[in-house]
């Protein structure tokens, strides 16, 4: 087998086997982040959140993007992966101290003083969640998806089940979720080295690449945290922690599909685009294909959501938490630009354009921070739709940048995306009329069967049309695949011999 047919082969099993291991992913996310939410109620969902906030800024910190740097390398040995694990340990240790000193001071620019022990106890956690990046960029970059998830479905189960669950029942609030997340970071930490056989003899000296490509990294990762956490920040200060909680519970539901139809490509997108980075016309027929295809599968669903938003919320968290449906609108509207976003990221990243992804993710800080800072007079539900401009602008750069850099015009991208706009209008339209009906579960059950038969009669009496650059994807790799030979037959596609 050629190294390319045997890199499409481990990249489809990666894509099977992290698909797979995301519906798990969801499903425990959903049954117990719900759960939570009911035990806990918004205020303290609200109190955790800024603890995970403040957590996740210093493990970007301390982690330093050597992860991504190992998964870029083309090639690496012992030596690097003890010279990333030197550089996370130390920096993890300081961020970590650094964040657990100045506790007090961030709780009360937060908006809630008596967060402070919480914001201490996440900068404990940050060394075993840097150190834990480690093993898993290891298993990333050999594409051993199936392990990766058993180990983090297996951790999360135990966590949150186990830990969590109990403790929220048993009345210790916030710390809950923060006792759950240690038990997570340090459970994919022991099994990952375990899997890996990651070398633990840290040290300081080695290729000074990696330092680099990381520093890229974590200029990146800062910017993304920055959009993914200054509005939450700013909605705490201005609005309090009890709508913190609702705006953190309705983001982080309305991610939880994109994350499952998403995420999962993205990581497998990275490993496997990283290795064909000197074949730019190879990618930008992977990139065109890949907006082909997120835009006709995900947007439908999203612009779905964002009609049923009032009643998805009441159903899953009860009326406790009804200021959370008008945001849940918001962030499924904004799913559609961040679909694109998904797409972009890896591929900048795999051909060492990070910068493109920096500045794109810099727009939408100036944006959210502009724009919460001068509405912060309104309720919450208004001044948060400010996320969707954000978003979209941010999209628009960074499509354009890689378009650019893989060779790629404007029309080929908006051709790639017809079929995905097409779909979207109807589900909304669909969607809009089924409001008619009483709102119970029924509604959302109509929307599913009778939006999914017409989607797939559409396909099939329009594939070349709606998949655009996405169906010669399909028939190029029907030859070696043989779900994709039977999937192209059933779409009418001829197999490209």
């Amino acid at each position: 087998m050629t190294p390319k047919a045997d890199l499409g082969r481990r990249t489809l099993a990666a894509l099977v086997w992290t698909y797979a291991g995301a519906v798990g992913r969801v499903l425990l996310q959903l049954v117990f982040q719900l759960l939570l939410a009911r035990l806990l109620g918004p205020e303290a969902f609200g109190q955790a959140s800024l603890a995970l906030i403040v957590l996740g800024f210093g493990w970007i910190l301390s982690e330093a993007g050597f992860g991504s740097a190992l998964i870029q390398k083309s090639e690496i040995s012992a030596q690097d992966i003890r010279f990333a694990l030197g550089w996370v340990l130390l920096a993890s240790v300081l961020a970590g101290a650094c964040i657990a000193l100045a506790a007090p001071w961030c709780a009360r620019w937060l908006g809630d003083a008596h967060a402070w022990p919480l914001l201490a106890a996440a900068g404990a956690l940050i060394p075993i969640q840097a150190v834990s990046n480690i093993p898993s960029s290891l298993m990333r970059r050999n594409l051993d998806a199936k392990r990766a998830q058993a180990m983090y479905l297996t951790g999360y189960a135990v966590a949150y089940g186990a830990v969590g669950l109990p403790s929220a029942w048993l009345g210790a609030g916030p710390w809950a979720l923060i006792a759950a997340f240690g038990v997570h970071s340090l459970f994919g930490l022991v099994v990952g080295c375990w899997i890996t056989r990651c070398p633990l003899r840290p040290s300081l000296r080695g290729d000074g690449g990696l330092r680099s490509f990381g520093l890229k990294v974590t200029l990146a990762n800062m910017a993304n945290w920055a959009t993914e956490n200054v509005d939450r920040m700013l909605v705490s200060r201005f609005w309090g922690s009890a709508a913190l909680g609702a705006y953190g519970a309705a983001a982080n539901l309305s991610r939880a599909p994109a994350g499952f139809l998403l995420g999962s490509l993205q990581s497998v997108a990275f490993a496997s685009a990283a290795r064909l980075q000197d074949s730019r016309d190879r990618l930008a027929s992977v990139f065109l294909g890949m907006v082909a295809g997120v835009s006709l599968f995900t947007w439908p669903i999203f612009v779905a959501m964002a009609v049923h938003a009032d009643l998805i919320i009441s159903l899953l968290y009860g009326h406790r938490w009804s200021d959370a449906g008008p945001l849940f609108a918001i962030f499924s509207l904004a799913l559609l630009p961040m679909t694109l976003l998904g797409v972009a990221g890896p591929l900048l990243w795999a051909i060492n354009a990070v910068g493109a992804d920096l500045q794109g993710q810099l727009l939408t800080v100036v944006l959210l921070l502009a724009g919460l800072w001068f509405f912060s007079a309104l309720p919450l539900h208004q001044a948060a739709w400010v996320v969707l401009p954000a978003y979209l602008a941010r999209s628009l750069w960074q499509t354009a940048r890689l378009a650019q850099a893989l060779g790629v015009s404007l029309m080929h991208v908006l051709r790639a995306l017809r079929g995905g706009l097409l779909l979207t209008c109807l589900a909304g339209l669909l969607a809009w009329q089924s409001q008619r009906l009483p709102q119970t579960w029924a509604v959302l059950l109509v929307t599913v069967v009778v939006g999914l038969p017409v989607w797939l009669v559409l396909l099939r009496w329009q594939a070349r049309f709606l998949l655009g650059p996405l169906a010669g994807l399909l028939q190029e790799h029907a030859t070696r695949v043989p779900a994709l030979k039977r999937l192209c037959r059933l779409l009418k596609l001829e197999v490209v011999c």
